[in-house]
């Protein structure tokens, strides 16, 4: 807590400037409230203008649609306000000098619509504003969370990814590079969860799993992020944690361009260069790719230009990016081209204990044993692009067309240099690595969606999409040299790698749905999706030798001077027996019946009925002789809704929620492979069955104004066939699996999200507590006596969070925004209680990752009438990732060890990152 401490304090102190310049005295004052006729709510950044004879004044209404002048002089003036959207409005106010030196004037403003032939625009509306993204959940008929691209603009954030952290119940799995990349929906894992642009499921770049990493997407690109936590019958039901919906920009009602370009610094580097290099020398087919299966690889089919590194002191990351639209032809068509790039230096430092397999049995049973000691720095450079294009087009009031493509591609050049140490022995043998690694994923989507008026109150809309997410890993490198001891200068070369891989996910898409409205109180929709996915992935590694005739080992001075052969015994074909050479395909067939209808103005009740069926079969390259080379897996599922949300009051609803939800495991995870891993041995699982849970959801809203709400509701999941990654024994040896446990899981937890604003200030946050429990059977290393009896291996039931489960997450948010001077401000925090990391095969020795706490800060000043200077700061106090085991730590005052009470096993550290750049809007 001492931590969290320390965090809210620097949040205090860093306003506090602020906060004692806001108190000053005030005379002669002119002040009051801008809302809305109609609504009531509060309106922001309406010009509020004071013409007198001699002065004018002019002010711009603030967060909670209040205004102030002070020090007027005294005499009449003309009171004027303008908003876009609205009509005009002016009165007449008067400070004199007999009388007080306050006035309060409250103006109410009236909506200003224009008819353009059939199409009805109200430039009001604003989609990409807070205000938008609170009414959008207000008015949702399932529990949703909504953030707006405004509170996106002035986040931290430059990508989803990182985005998602600050939404209530949502934490993420950090990359490499210190960057959110999967979201952890309600203690969810990953897999729980999908990801659809505009409605659409995606598929992954990734080969192994079918979550989309979340760091691919640029974060100015979306006009909306939703995420849902409460899925209605007409969604896809793969989402037992939630679902993430990137609504992306829309054509405006008028031509709209903006663009930003940025510059930036990660601190990591002021105190070591960053270390890359060239991937131009990098082969992007294998030997068997260019020559065919039958032919065998050559020492010179391989080069080793890529391990040639060059250092970069203090490098520059540079960010950019733009949108056009406009809608043209009497507003009939829309259009909009937006797109992003950023070119980033990422870097971390990390210490890593390797494990010794299996724990020991003195001198307690299940004893933590280590063999290594890994210090390793990362240098990453990522490469982002985003591109996407949308029109829509309307044909006739009844009937409109949209088209949308989007194009993504993430770049990472990755050097991994570590230096590995045994434990324990300080003059033994000391191992450097530099692992290369260039990795390119790519999504492409392209959509056509249509919305029809087929007769009276009958209504169709269906969407058409095609999707592909590749990944590519060409000549994927781990260079190994050694000295005989710590003491030693003499380096020796060992054996070289090379690694082929690349992933291809391919989704041909049809949705179909259809509303008929019989009465202005009742819904019915009734509809269907058929999705049919091919997945393939190719993997191919080559081992080079360093053994020379006449000598027992090779010296090393550098990697152009190494000579490398292949001796009698080494393998020089593709590795076609490999299980990540493999073929899927997986069709869902699913239909769907839905109603809604609302009684007495107060209730709404939607209910309905889907019904998914999956097919899946797989053929990989294994031997013919293991079970599981190819599988067939069909499964069909009855997956009930219902959605009840009752007006306590205008601005105040209370939801009850139920919906029936399921995860597909991916191909991968079927195929019974094994696969070496950075640290451990891979292995999937063919008798994996799909997981299927019952879900609950009670939620209070109170919408005070058009920005001040408040949100507090439960949850309660039972989840039958859980999946999780764990430690397979099987013998001596160990596997890193998916299973299911054997035993159903529960999870269950309160969330609270709110937002209060008073004049130019405001305060935004949330908080989640989750707890979730599955029983399953761990190992026990032990003795039948103690000491020197026999050693035995036992079994035990353990109860424990699902994988990934953190008991607290909280966000806090300080805004400060002034309209005139145009200055916005924000202060975030971010808070992730510990959480199971790794599962562990054996009882008492999962991997926790510690909580973790970090502070930004974000601001940004107009400084002309279409430019804005803005900067950006992350990970203020440094704080580290932090994975231990929970036990009486015996390696105590190595590296890291500081604690008697946990086994410290990954330290990473990051450091902060600046960011300073200009945006231009028009």
């Amino acid at each position: 807590m001492r931590s969290v401490f320390r965090n809210l304090l620097v949040l205090a102190l860093l306003f506090f400037p602020f906060i004692v310049f806001a108190g000053e005295p005030e005379q002669n004052v002119v002040k009051g409230k801008i809302t809305d006729s109609r609504t009531g709510e509060p309106l922001i950044g309406a010009t509020v203008t004071l013409v007198g004879i001699t002065k004018t004044y002019t002010s711009i209404s603030v967060l909670d649609g209040s205004y102030h002048f002070k020090n007027i002089l005294t005499g009449a003036y003309t009171e004027k306000v303008h908003l876009i959207g609205y009509d005009d409005y002016e009165t007449t106010v008067e400070l004199r000098a007999d009388t007080t030196n306050s006035i309060v004037s409250n103006i109410q403003l009236e909506v200003h619509h224009r008819e353009l032939s059939s199409v009805t625009v109200s430039s009001r509306v604003n989609r990409e504003s807070e205000e938008y993204a609170l009414k959008t959940e207000k008015l949702a008929d399932n529990v949703l969370n909504v953030v707006s691209a405004k509170a996106i603009e002035l986040s931290p954030d430059i990508t989803v990814g990182n985005v998602l952290q600050r939404v209530s119940g949502v934490s993420t799995v950090r990359s490499g590079s210190g960057d959110g990349q999967y979201a952890i929906i309600r203690g969810m894992d990953k897999r729980y969860s999908y990801t659809s642009v505009n409605g659409v499921i995606l598929p992954s770049p990734d080969d192994k799993n079918r979550s989309v990493p979340m760091d691919m997407f640029p974060a100015d690109m979306i006009e909306r992020l939703e995420v849902v936590k409460a899925l209605t019958p007409s969604m896809d039901a793969d989402a037992i944690g939630g679902a993430t919906n990137l609504v992306m920009k829309n054509a405006p009602n008028q031509l709209t361009i903006n663009g930003n370009l940025a510059a930036g610094y990660n601190n990591i580097f002021s105190s070591r260069p960053f270390s890359g290099f060239n991937r131009g020398g990098i082969n992007w087919l294998s030997p068997s790719e260019i020559h065919g299966t039958n032919y065998n690889a050559q020492v010179s089919d391989f080069t080793v230009s890529q391990l040639n590194f060059h250092n970069v002191s203090a490098p520059v990351n540079v960010i950019g990016g733009l949108s056009i639209g406009n809608r043209i032809f009497n507003k009939k068509l829309g259009y909009m081209f937006a797109g992003s790039y950023s070119r980033q230096y990422r870097g971390s430092n990390s210490l890593f204990y390797e494990p010794n397999g299996q724990p020991g049995v003195d001198p307690v049973p299940n004893t933590p044993l280590f063999l290594y000691i890994h210090n390793r720095e990362y240098s990453t450079l990522q490469s982002r692009l985003g591109l996407h294009a949308k029109f829509d087009y309307a044909i006739s009031p009844e009937h409109k067309i949209n088209l949308y493509a989007l194009f993504l591609q993430l770049d990472d050049n990755e050097n991994r240099y570590e230096e590995v140490v045994g434990l324990g022995n300080a003059t033994g043998e000391v191992d450097y690595h530099n692992r290369v690694k260039f990795t390119r994923k790519n999504l492409y989507n392209v959509s056509l969606n249509g919305n029809d008026k087929i007769i009276k109150n009958l209504y169709a809309d269906w969407t058409l999409s095609y999707a592909i997410a590749t990944s590519k890993n060409p000549d994927w490198v781990d260079l190994v040299y050694f000295k005989d001891s710590a003491n030693s200068s003499q380096l020796y070369a060992s054996p070289l790698t090379h690694i082929w891989t690349h992933s291809h996910d391919e989704d041909k898409s049809g949705y179909l749905n259809f509303t008929y409205t019989p009465a202005k109180n009742i819904e019915f929709k009734a509809g269907g999706l058929y999705r049919s996915k091919d997945r393939d992935n190719y993997y191919n590694d080559y081992k080079l030798s360093t053994a020379i005739p006449g000598q027992t080992r090779q010296p090393y001075t550098n990697i152009n001077n190494v000579i490398y052969s292949f001796p009698n015994g080494y393998y020089t074909g593709p590795d076609s027996s490999n299980g990540l050479n493999y073929n899927g395909t997986e069709t869902v067939t699913s239909g769907y019946l839905q109603g809604k209808i609302t009684l007495a103005e107060k209730w709404q009740i939607l209910a309905g009925v889907r019904e998914e069926i999956t097919h899946q079969y797989y053929f990989s390259h294994l031997d013919k002789a293991l079970p599981g080379k190819t599988g067939t897996i069909d499964y069909a599922d009855i997956l009930p809704g219902l959605h009840i949300k009752y007006k306590l009051k205008e601005n105040q609803n209370l939801r009850l929620s139920y919906f029936a939800g399921i995860s597909r495991p991916s191909i991968y995870e079927l195929i019974p492979a094994e696969i070496d891993g950075d640290d451990y041995t891979e292995k999937g699982n063919p008798n994996l069955r799909h997981t299927t849970s019952d879900n609950i959801d009670l939620r209070y809203e109170n919408f005070f104004t058009s920005t001040d709400h408040l949100f507090a509701g439960i949850f309660y999941k039972n989840i039958a066939n859980p999946i999780e990654y764990g430690f397979d024994l099987e013998g001596s040896n160990f596997f890193y699996v998916p299973t299911n446990p054997g035993a159903n899981a529960t999870n269950y937890g309160f969330e609270l999200a709110f937002s209060k604003f008073i004049k130019k200030w405001g305060i935004t946050g949330n908080y989640s507590y989750t707890h979730s429990a599955i029983t399953t059977s761990k190992a026990v290393e032990g003795r039948q006596s103690y000491p020197g009896g026999q050693i035995v291996r036992t079994y035990q039931d353990e109860t424990r969070p699902l994988q990934g489960q953190a008991d607290h997450i909280a966000n806090l948010s300080l805004l400060y925004k002034d309209a005139k001077p145009g200055l916005e401000l924000q202060l975030s925090w971010v808070y992730t209680g510990k959480r199971i990391s790794i599962v562990s095969a054996f009882y008492d020795l999962d991997y926790w990752q510690r909580a973790t706490s970090q502070v930004d800060f974000s601001a940004e000043k107009k400084i002309a009438k279409h430019w804005t200077v803005f900067g950006k700061a992350t990970n203020l106090l440094n704080n580290h990732l932090y994975q231990d085991i929970l036990q009486p730590n015996d390696i105590k005052g190595n590296p890291g060890e500081t604690d008697a009470n946990r086994i410290l096993v990954q330290r990473d550290i990051f450091n902060q990152s600046f960011l300073v750049g200009f945006r231009y809007k028009m």
